[in-house]
């Protein structure tokens, strides 16, 4: 073989034919070796909807019978296995070659099909509509696994179940089914006002969440809480969810594929692990292996836009972080000095010796001041047995942190003020975050649902996403007391909010302010919120310097300003790379007098309104880009392999 000639590539996938997926889980074998190559070659399933990367490797006693000449033929069997969308899907399978090149050796189509969930509603009625406020009853079946929580949507209403009712019948009509016997359901209460065909919501045993319809449709005019006024069978207006293709440009091809383990403090629906997923889905694109383990909530992992990379409890990364290769990691990228991040981290290097890289993207020690509610100077006076008891898991530890710092081998920040907290002459990059670009982008104001939310046309909408903690507690009474001080004195605001709140932070303000405040709660899919950012006309980040702000980057930043509105924010952190007037509406300080004022400047200034929105696309489309940012941690990975 000269250096310019690539070898060639055997192999065959032994799924039987057509390929089916049920359930959208996806398990396909075969094998794959490259000629005169020592190892079998990583293998991947590659289709726009997404990447799966190999599973695992299998042996093989019948590929040497029938290449004997091959080295790695009684090791060349793999397993591909993961989740893809239903659709029928144009599949590549791609192997690996030395150069770290990727190269087609099969190429099938793929049938990926929806859950087979079934359910019916035959109490009082079996099909057509039900008008009456009654109690409804049916039956709900997954061939796989029972039900054990049961919803009925319709329109915008839901009924909660009891399910695991006796239906004889139905284990009659699916003898091979064990829990057909009990897959019956009964409504808690009677029907509530509400219009539209049903639903049937159920949460199973093993996890997944299914949806099927029925032939039945609810049209309950009128309940305690409702009138009859209230016309429930109106045309529905929607919002345009709006979605982009991945850019078009390819990453950065790895030249030495790597191995990268990302550990994180929580679950996969925190900020962190958008930050994460969005750089692994990059540097799977680009030729590396990549997994993330959570802490906690696997199941999260649905939560996400078709994640490229493998999903891990922190357990199951202790076992075997399961990399195609059989490998272990060659990057452990610990995402914060969390306790329970750093004790995972350490076990790993140890086994591993892999070159280890903590992430800062807070000021750690002043977050367990806030949560603890005790003074940094005290919590540095502490033994370790009483820090071991206040800080808790998903915490820094005020000593351990540092050492964890000392120990690694770089480090990477999501600002350069971070930068106090690194140790001397330790490798250091910034990564700058960015939005999802396939769901935020400019979108204009959708005025029919704005309207049918029943708002004055004068009315200023603001919108927040995010939850409300210890840390940011005082600055998100700020924002309120602004909305209420502008109600006040005759400038209308509306305030829509998601996202929990888990400190109480509005004390008296909570009832005055209330009637200025839509509150949605938690939306689990991030993609989901970009439609609804589309409502606001001003975005407003409250705050001010400190040793919080000073030294994060809010993640929802981003996104405002890629949405293409006028941002309003406090001069730290992001501010003060900003210029005011231009990319935005920069306040020394952001608390409820400042962002009243620039509210109601913004209201009566149009042309100062219009060059902050545009100003606000041109800062996004300048410098918020997860596959440039990816690239820079992939040229950083690699001065320190190298």
């Amino acid at each position: 073989m000269t250096a310019t000639t690539a070898p060639a590539l055997h192999g065959e996938i032994e799924t039987p034919r057509p390929l089916r997926a049920a359930g959208g889980r996806v398990l396909l074998t075969g094998w794959c070796l490259a000629s005169g190559i020592d190892a079998a070659p990583p293998v991947r399933l590659v289709t726009d909807a997404g990447t799966l990367p190999m599973s695992s490797r299998r042996a093989r006693s019948d590929v040497p019978q029938l290449l004997p000449n091959e080295p790695a033929a009684a090791q060349c069997g793999f397993t591909l296995e993961g989740s893809l969308p239903a659709d029928v899907h144009l599949a590549r399978f791609e192997a690996q070659l030395p150069d770290g090149t990727w190269q087609v050796f099969k190429q099938l189509t793929i049938a990926v099909e929806t859950t087979p969930f079934g359910a019916v509603i035959d109490e009082p009625i079996s099909e057509g509509t039900l008008c009456d406020r009654v109690k409804v009853g049916g039956w709900a079946l997954d061939p796989a696994s029972p039900v054990k929580e049961l919803t009925l949507r319709y329109g915008h209403r839901q009924i909660a179940c009891v399910p695991g009712q006796l239906r004889a019948d139905v284990a009659t009509a699916f003898p091979a089914i064990a829990h057909a016997s009990r897959c019956g359901f009964v409504s808690e209460d009677f029907l509530v006002a509400g219009h539209g065909p049903v639903r049937v919501r159920a949460r199973l045993a093993d996890g997944r969440t299914v949806v099927a319809p029925t032939k039945v449709t609810f049209s309950v005019v009128q309940d305690e809480n409702h009138e009859p006024e209230l016309n429930l069978t109106a045309t529905r207006i929607g919002l345009e969810a709006g979605r982009r293709a991945r850019p078009a440009n390819p990453p950065a091809p790895a030249t030495r594929p790597l191995n990268i383990l990302f550990i994180l403090p929580g679950s996969f629906a925190s900020n962190s692990a958008l930050h994460v997923a969005a750089l692994a889905d990059e540097l799977v694109a680009a030729g590396h292996a990549c997994a993330v383990a959570v802490a906690h909530d696997p199941d999260t992992l649905a939560h996400l836009d078709q994640p490229a990379f493998r999903g891990l409890t922190h357990a199951m990364a202790e076992d075997d972080p399961g990399f195609p290769d059989q490998r272990g990691p060659d990057i452990i990228h610990a995402w914060t000095t969390r306790e329970n991040v750093r004790v995972l981290a350490e076990k790993l290097r140890s086994r591993y010796r892999s070159r280890f890289i903590v992430h800062l993207e807070d000021n750690e020690q002043q977050i367990l001041s806030l949560t603890t509610g005790r003074p940094l100077a005290e919590l540095a006076q502490q033994p370790d047995n009483v820090l071991d008891h206040l800080v808790p898991a998903d915490l820094s530890h005020p000593r351990r942190s540092r050492d964890f710092l000392v120990r690694c081998d770089a480090v990477t920040l999501i600002m350069d003020q971070l930068r106090e907290f690194v140790p001397a002459d330790k490798p250091c990059v910034t990564l700058m975050p960015a939005a999802d670009a396939r769901s935020y982008f400019p979108r204009p104001v959708p005025a029919a649902f704005r309207a049918a939310l029943q708002l004055a046309p004068d009315t200023t909408v603001l919108f927040y996403h995010g939850n409300v903690h210890a840390s940011n507690a005082a600055e998100m009474h700020e924002l309120y007391a602004a909305v209420l001080e502008l109600n006040r004195t005759g400038h209308p605001v509306t305030l829509i909010r998601t996202g929990l709140d888990r400190v109480n932070f509005l004390g008296a303000l909570a009832d005055e302010v209330a009637p200025f405040v839509l509150s949605l709660g938690l939306v689990q899919h991030h993609r989901h919120l970009a439609p609804l950012l589309a409502l606001a006309d001003i975005f407003v980040q409250p705050g001010r310097a400190d040793a919080f702000n000073d030294y994060r980057f809010p993640s929802k930043l981003p996104e405002f300003f890629a949405i293409g509105r006028p941002v309003i924010l406090p001069r730290t952190n992001l501010g003060t790379a900003l210029r005011h007037g231009v990319d935005a509406y920069v306040l020394e300080n952001a608390d409820a007098t400042g962002i009243a004022t620039a509210i109601r400047e913004l209201r009566r200034d149009r042309a100062l309104y219009d060059r902050l929105s545009t100003g606000a696309v041109i800062y996004a489309q300048e410098h918020f880009n997860w596959r440039r940012t990816a690239n820079s941690l992939a040229a950083f990975y690699r001065t320190l392999i190298d």
